[in-house]
């Protein structure tokens, strides 16, 4: 090596050993619970006299563990601390690391959190097998359903816990929450019906605060001044962000039909005139303009029913809201479940009262294909159904409808009379439901069934309605929940479609194998008459946002 190579060496290492070494001075760290609806969180609020990354180091006697909820440097702070736990005292370290690497940290800061409210629902870990399970925390949202009534519509939670069922993040609210979805700005939006209409979306950041509202023409704007009014009779069932940063929901519509089916169960009964609600699929802007619209009633038979089809109660309130005279309409399809394919620019819609999935193409707003049962499909609609291969069984009243990363189906089918219109019913005595995946050749116009879960040997397992099934990336688990349970006084199982007895929720995940292996169990139940209900529970990577 030339000596002037080697000064050269040496001065750089002159400049780096005399380069920054300083660490951050930070100021005064203060914390604080912004919201009583939200208390498992908190706010951690200092300065530093230079751009600092912040991690935090999390004690509550029994765990220790480290989170860097932002990973670029800044000066002035404001960092969510999530994943607390109820009625203990949480010791939280700030450590800052400047761009050179040097560190500083604050003495810690301690905040103790109250118990959990005596309304909140019992939480019963029957099985947790963290090592089996996907990462991260389960989401859901809870209603009380007290036995023999109807939904409590001014109570309501959203609830997050951990893998061994601690709840670590709960948000309390004065209406029923059903779904909650975590958005791409990492916020959370779930939807509910105040006072029963349907409907509207709420968007929370984790600490609670609501940074807006949606509403359809059906919810009163009284309490909710602040709302967005999107232009549409109903919001109802699902929300979807997609890419563009809009939203997809459904919506309805009342339309009259002349020489209408008035029984599912007698084909020769005489018809009349119906007001028919249609659902409609809706794109919305975040300042509520609509983008699109697809009606349902134009592109699926109207003519055909399901059992279910005829129903009257969905819709009452809603309509009493938006119509002078008694409504006297009845839910054809009852549209549940909504997925966006990004690849396929499609639509994939499930129709409950139909027994059915529809394809549907959002540049053409045509039907591709059609999944369920045969009976009662009428040209042309007969032309689009997929054709069954294999040794395969229909679903029947399904909820929570997704598209696999293989590109399979994937469904909570609830098993509702297991039978079309018309045909005869299965006995309530012996329904089951079940998590099922098909696998559609669109090419070829066929469907075959993959895989299954129908509950454990001797297991019952009958949610007739509310439910879902998730795939789980990391393990390629499946998350269930099996939403609208009942037992009988007798302590026997039977059909729920009209709420006897006692009324209870469980959230579980198995392995995607045959046969399955439960690696997590969670019972929400409670004392008569106190009942409980859960719609969709999702996994979540952390509580923290990671983009």
């Amino acid at each position: 090596m030339s000596i002037a190579k080697l000064a050269i060496l040496v001065a750089l290492g002159t400049a780096v050993a005399c380069g920054d070494r300083t660490p951050p001075v930070l100021g005064e760290v203060t914390l604080a619970q912004p919201s009583e609806h939200t208390p498992l969180a908190a706010l951690l609020t200092f300065s530093t006299d230079e751009p600092g990354r912040v991690s935090l180091e999390i004690a509550d006697g029994d765990r220790t563990w480290s989170v860097t909820p932002v990973d670029d440097y800044h000066t002035d702070h404001e960092i969510p601390v999530l994943g607390l736990r109820p009625d203990r005292s949480h010791d939280v370290t700030v450590v800052v690391s400047d761009e050179a690497g040097n560190e500083s940290s604050a003495p810690p800061v301690t905040i103790r959190t109250d118990p959990l409210p005596e309304n909140f629902p019992p939480l019963d870990v029957r099985v947790s097998k963290p090592a089996a399970m996907e990462p991260g925390v389960t989401l859901f949202g809870m209603f009380r359903w007290p036995d023999g009534g109807r939904p409590d519509q001014t109570f309501g939670l959203l609830i997050a816990v951990d893998a061994a069922g601690d709840v670590v993040w709960y948000h309390r609210t004065d209406e029923a929450a059903l779904l909650a979805i975590r958005l791409q700005n990492g916020n959370l939006l779930y939807n509910t019906s105040p006072g029963g209409a349907r409907g509207a979306l709420v968007e929370i950041d984790l600490l609670g605060n609501v940074k807006h509202t949606w509403r359809s023409r059906a919810v009163s704007a009284e309490g909710l001044e602040d709302a967005i009014l999107v232009d549409v009779d109903s919001i109802h069932h699902d929300v979807l962000e997609l890419p563009s940063g809009n939203f997809a929901v459904f919506s309805s519509e009342i339309r009259t039909f002349e020489n209408y089916p008035t029984s599912d169960e007698d084909p020769a009964a005489p018809r009349g005139t119906q007001e028919v609600v249609g659902d409609i699929v809706v794109e919305f802007a975040r300042d509520g303009t609509l983008v699109n619209q697809w009606y349902l009633l134009d592109l699926v038979d109207p003519y055909r029913l399901g059992y279910g089809s005829l129903d009257t109660g969905f819709w009452r309130i809603t309509y009493q809201a938006l119509m002078e005279d008694e409504p006297d309409v009845v839910d054809w399809a009852h549209a549940n479940a909504l997925f966006y394919d990004r690849v396929e620019d499609a639509y994939l819609v499930a129709l409950r009262h139909q027994d059915a999935i529809v394809k549907l193409d959002r540049a053409t707003g045509q039907v591709d294909w059609i999944l369920g049962p045969h009976s009662g499909w009428n040209a042309p609609w007969g032309e689009l159904l997929l054709q069954p291969r294999g040794d395969m069984a229909w679903a029947y009243h399904s909820h929570g409808l997704e598209a696999t990363p293989q590109g399979t189906l994937l469904m909570y089918d609830n098993g509702n009379d297991r039978a079309s219109a018309f045909e005869a019913r299965l006995p309530g005595s012996d329904a089951f439901s079940r998590a099922v995946e098909f696998e559609v050749d669109a090419e070829a116009r066929e469907v075959r069934q993959v895989w299954s879960y129908q509950g454990s040997e001797g297991e019952p397992f009958y949610s007739s309605f509310l439910s879902d099934a998730d795939w789980l990336p990391v393990t390629g688990n499946v998350l269930i929940t099996d939403g609208a349970r009942v037992t009988e006084l007798e302590g026997d199982q039977g059909d729920n479609d009209d709420l006897p007895d006692h009324q209870w929720a469980r959230i579980l995940e198995v392995t995607h194998t045959a046969p399955a292996e439960t690696v997590f169990e969670l019972v929400i139940d409670d004392d008569p008459p106190s009942g409980w209900r859960v719609y969709r529970a999702g996994r979540l990577p952390s509580l923290y946002h990671e983009q």
